[in-house]
Formats: C-alpha cells, sequence, structure tokens
C-alpha cells in the first residue's frame, strides 16, 4: 500500500486567505497527499481548535501579527508531524520569510517547500540558503509539486533509488588506490597470468603479423602454446644453459626499429602489435568466443569487438580451428 503524505500549508503573514483559497482549490487535485492549514499566529494556533468566534469588531483594533519572525521557531517541534511544510513567499513577505527561516536555523527539521510569487533569483538563493528544501514558482503544476513533495517526503528512498543505478561503471585504471576504484577493480575478473605474459612474450615479434593470413595467424598460436607449455616445463624443472644464444644484432634484426625512427611513431607501431597479439591468444584461448574473450580480458565486449575491428581480425577462424583441435582430441 502506498503512503500517504501529510502536508502542512503554512499561513504566513499576508497570504492567509489566499492559501486558504488555494487550499481549497487544489485539495483534490494532489492525490495521496493531505494538505493541512497551519496558522502562525500565536492567537490563531491557539484557537485552532477553539469554537468559532464571533466576527470582528471594525472598531476594534487587531494586533499585527506580521513581525512575529519566532513563529517557525516556536512551531518546529509540532510541525514534525507533517512530512513537508509549504511556505508561501512574495515580494511582500520576503523579509519575514528571510528572518523566520533564519531565527528558525536548526531548529526547523521538516522539509521547507517555497511557494514563490514574483520573486527574483537572488532572493531564491537567500532563502534557499536559509533552509528551505525546494521552491516552486505560481502558477505551481500540480503534477510537478506531486513529485517534489514526495521527494521531500521520504529523502533517503530516492536518494536510495538514485544511487542504484543499472549503468556499468566506467574502467577506471589509474585510480587503484581510490576505495572506490578498488571495489570496482575486485568486481571485475582478473586477466590470466598466463595470457598477460604470452602477450608480452610476443610483442617482439609485432612486424611479422601485418603480412600473415588468419590461418598463419591460427598455426603461430598454436606453435606458441607449444613453447609455452616448453617454458612452464623449464620453469618447473630449470637445466643449465652452458652456451647462450648470441644476442642478435640490432641493426640487421627487422624487429627493432631503426635509431631513425621517431619514438612516437615506434611507441604506435609496439602498441599496435600487442594489442593485435594480445587479442588474437584470448580469441585462441576461448575458442573464437568474443564474450568470453573480453571477459577474461577484463574489458567490455563492445571495446573488444572495437578492438577486433581496428586489427582487422575475425573471429570465425578461431571457431574453426577450435572445433578442429575438439575433433582431434
Amino acid at each position: 500500500m502506498r503512503k500517504v503524505l501529510d502536508c502542512g500549508v503554512l499561513l504566513a503573514p499576508g497570504h492567509e486567505d489566499d492559501m486558504r483559497e488555494w487550499v481549497a482549490l487544489h485539495r483534490g487535485g494532489l492525490p495521496r497527499i493531505r494538505l493541512h492549514l497551519v496558522p502562525l499566529a500565536p492567537l490563531a494556533a491557539a484557537a485552532q481548535d477553539a469554537p468559532a468566534p464571533a466576527p470582528p469588531d471594525p472598531l476594534r483594533a487587531t494586533p499585527d501579527t506580521s513581525q512575529d519572525v519566532q513563529a517557525l521557531a516556536r512551531l518546529a517541534v509540532s510541525l514534525r508531524r507533517y512530512d513537508s511544510c509549504i511556505l508561501p513567499v512574495a515580494p511582500s513577505s520576503v523579509a519575514w520569510a528571510r528572518m523566520a527561516l533564519s531565527q528558525a536555523g536548526a531548529l526547523l527539521t521538516t522539509p521547507i517547500l517555497l511557494l514563490m510569487n514574483g520573486m527574483k533569483a537572488p532572493a531564491i538563493e537567500d532563502l534557499l540558503g536559509l533552509g528551505a528544501a525546494d521552491f516552486m514558482a505560481q502558477p505551481a503544476c500540480l503534477e510537478s509539486m506531486r513529485v517534489r513533495l514526495g521527494r521531500l517526503g521520504r529523502p533517503l528512498l530516492w536518494r536510495q533509488a538514485l544511487q542504484a543505478g543499472v549503468q556499468e561503471p566506467p574502467a577506471d585504471y589509474h585510480a587503484a588506490g581510490n576505495g572506490s576504484a578498488a571495489l570496482r577493480d575486485a568486481a571485475r575478473p582478473r586477466v590470466s597470468a598466463d595470457v598477460l605474459e604470452d602477450a608480452l612474450a610476443g610483442v617482439l615479434e609485432w612486424d611479422g603479423y601485418s603480412r600473415r593470413s588468419p590461418r598463419q595467424d591460427i598455426r603461430h598460436d598454436l606453435r606458441q602454446d607449444i613453447r609455452h607449455d616448453d617454458r612452464r616445463n623449464l620453469r618447473l624443472n630449470p637445466q643449465p644453459d652452458p652456451q647462450p644464444d648470441p644476442q642478435p644484432d640490432p641493426r640487421r634484426d627487422p624487429r627493432h626499429p631503426s635509431a631513425q625512427e621517431s619514438f612516437r611513431l615506434a611507441k604506435a607501431r609496439v602498441v599496435d602489435g600487442f594489442e593485435r597479439d594480445y587479442i588474437c591468444r584470448a580469441l585462441s584461448r576461448h575458442g573464437g568466443n568474443v564474450a568470453q574473450a573480453a571477459r577474461a580480458c577484463a574489458k567490455h565486449r563492445r571495446a573488444f569487438w572495437a578492438l577486433m575491428q581496428k586489427h582487422g581480425i575475425e573471429a570465425a577462424p578461431y571457431r574453426h580451428a577450435a572445433h578442429v583441435r575438439r575433433l582431434l582430441g
């Protein structure tokens, strides 16, 4: 069952008759919101539950309650029975509203919705800074008022609903020390160390990828898997190597960039080769399944697909190779 909100309509000095007419006119247009007239004058508040008084004597002077700036502070406790309150403000009463909100201060815990009429932006900002929660201009839209009063009456609910989003948080690789980033990283799958090692080991072979076909890529990946198993066996059973291989001459090795090539171009070529090698190995390990490969690389599926399109990599040859491996046992 949905909750019915109780809203107090404050009869500010100079707005008593207008707000009574406003409540009588719009009471039926705000479903599930009960409007209650709240007099602010001390005499009117004391006589709210008393019998109707006799008509006032026109010859007798009535007391001026327009300067009762302690009204909100005095009624702060009794206003807690309402989920929210509406306070009318006009240029003629903005001074009283400013002083009343200032005097109430922290005592006033009930959210206040300002119902403005002919107010300027500086005055509205001043009243919001003194403790008002929200404002609306007249003539007020009843549907907008329903939403605003509902948000003021249930602040914790709509704030929690605002935080519970369904959008995937963006990747933040440079804020590993941050608390929120650490939580996001903990929720994302970790990249396998073997995949990362193989990708880094294949960076030096980036120059040959541009001249290989997808079928050659698959044969190359199979050879790399065999080499990876050999390296793992060497780590488990190390053997002495009396004669290390001689270091290749950088001037004759096509895998090393020329000294005349700019650092930016060389870096771009190495990064492209790393990306291509990394994606090819991920697809090979997961049998051409793009979704599984992207999940293993901790990347979004669309971002992984964009990298495949960038390097001209197709998933079909890897699916075919995985099928062949399954048939061969």
